[in-house]
């Protein structure tokens, strides 16, 4: 038996690691395509500052969706031996790229499980331009001229690459993508940040802590920080019982101002005050007072960003899912980026040194950015509330949803679709199966798993990895039953007639 995995990141861990937890008897060979050199961390776990922290807490971070607690056991075995004499082990919120060391632990321990059951894991680190049918199977066209026939294929595709809106790549001074922040920078000299998010965030607080004299800039449209994390309510199992049947019971015509409805009452219940809600999901406050407003409720029972998370987090996918498409799209073209703030909080820890660099001129944060152009002398005009500043390094931190065509995963989900094998998705991805991750069409063997599935799968994507972890564990189940039944890769016998090029 053959599966492909196209990317290497945290979504191919978790699916190689439940693949090497199910013990299968058959054997396996994983083919992983990852052009980066080390697989495992991806894009956002690389090796980093030790400022860039995780904005979910150690305690619920895994890979393994039935043991949450994954992570932190590794994490204080690793602080009992003395591997990492300079990280805080016991830390709520920790650094990135120790989470990538976990990752890389954690695929190879799966790599070496698979081989002891005469499977393999075989990784490859050329690109994946094309998927096609041949017979029964689907084969992997790689930007080497290599084909590979395999019975399933999983699209582990990762996050798209930050947005280039204003057309810049190549310009000097313009860094397309921060992860990992370039290790030197002009320290007397102003960075200006696209973006307001924790992308952009990881970036002001890298540079802050390494002594940035000149002022970090973050810029963007609306001008909002990631809120606070604070510690969750306690909830108790009636009262998220009857969000769960609300969202299972109801037309999903009337879901929305239902499950609306209900959050209020529930937040009512819990003496959250509505002011602070109107303020924390309204653009205008001022950064430092918002930060210090935040960060004296962090540990406030009654705070609404606090009760609203618990209640959400079991039946988020399915809300998402039973949603109409036309409320979907209205709300990620209305409402997904303020409430990307509520759902994607920060650590307190980073919320106060970015409060501190506020106090001290050395961040700030500009609203309403309308424009950035290459200035003739060099470097870039920045234009936000109708005023300019001039930059010299400018960093991109734009949330991208799609993926561009110009790019590997991009190009591919655009081959797929030119196949039939795909269609794309207008919330982003790919239309999946809610059940089985598997990509709509008519390859049976094809799944997606993370990011890609954004479109029908909206919350496992905002949330932490153990959604991921839960659909990796379907696709691993679904596999293995198709090794038992005999399942072929394709549900029709017709395919497209393969060419000795790249096609699409």
């Amino acid at each position: 038996m053959r599966l492909a995995i196209i990317g290497g990141g945290a979504s191919a861990v978790t699916l190689i690691d439940a693949l090497a937890r199910s013990t299968p008897r058959e054997k396996i060979t994983v083919s992983v395509f990852e052009p980066r050199a080390v697989p495992g961390p991806g894009r956002p776990y690389q090796e980093d500052a030790d400022s860039a922290l995780i904005n979910r807490p150690a305690d619920a971070m895994s890979i393994r969706h039935g043991d949450p607690h994954d992570f932190l056991s590794w994490l204080r075995q690793a602080g009992r031996s003395g591997e990492f004499p300079s990280a805080d082990c016991e830390a709520r919120f920790q650094p990135r790229w120790l989470f990538g060391v976990y990752l890389r632990r954690r695929l190879a321990a799966a790599t070496a499980q698979l081989a002891a059951g005469a499977g393999s894991v075989e990784v490859h680190t050329d690109t994946v331009e094309d998927v096609y049918p041949a017979g029964d199977r689907l084969v992997t066209l790689t930007s080497t001229g290599a084909r590979e026939a395999h019975d399933h294929v999983v699209l582990c595709l990762g996050t798209p690459r930050p947005a280039d809106i204003y057309q810049l790549t190549g310009r000097p001074g313009f860094v397309a993508d921060p992860y990992p922040l370039p290790p030197s920078l002009p320290g007397g000299a102003p960075v200006t940040v696209l973006g307001s998010n924790l992308s952009a965030v990881d970036i002001a607080v890298a540079l802050l802590r390494r002594g940035h004299t000149a002022p970090v800039r973050l810029v963007s449209r609306n001008g909002l920080l990631p809120s606070v994390r604070c510690r969750p309510a306690a909830i108790g199992p009636a009262e998220a019982g009857q969000l769960a049947e609300a969202v299972r019971a109801t037309p999903p015509a009337s879901l929305w101002t239902t499950v609306r409805r209900l959050l209020h009452r529930r937040l009512a219940a819990h003496g959250a005050p509505e002011e602070e809600m109107a303020l924390d999901l309204a653009a205008g406050e001022p950064a430092a007072v918002r930060l210090a407003r935040q960060l004296g409720r962090t540990d406030a029972a009654d705070c609404w960003r606090a009760v609203l998370l618990p209640l959400l987090d079991p039946v988020g996918e399915l809300f998402w899912q039973r949603l109409p498409l036309r409320t979907r799209e209205v709300f990620l073209r209305r409402h997904n980026t303020v409430l990307a703030t509520v759902f994607n909080p920060m650590p307190p820890a980073t919320a106060a040194l970015l409060l501190e660099g506020l106090g001290t001129g050395a961040l700030q944060v500009h609203p309403g950015l309308s424009a950035v152009n290459p200035s003739p002398g060099g470097g870039f005009t920045v234009t936000a509330a109708g005023k300019e500043h001039r930059a010299g390094v400018l960093l991109n931190a734009v949330r991208a949803t799609p993926y561009d065509p110009a790019e590997p995963a991009g190009r591919l989900l655009g081959r797929l679709a030119a196949r039939g094998l795909a269609r794309p998705h207008p919330c982003g991805g790919v239309y999946v199966d809610f059940t089985t991750n598997r990509v709509l069409g008519p390859a049976r063997g094809l799944y997606a798993l993370g990011h890609p599935t954004a479109g029908d799968i909206y919350y496992a994507n905002a949330g932490s990895l153990l959604g991921i972890s839960a659909r990796a564990e379907r696709i691993v189940a679904r596999i293995r039953r198709g090794w038992i039944t005999g399942t072929t890769a394709l549900a029709t016998s017709s395919t497209p007639t393969i060419g000795g090029r790249l096609d699409g």
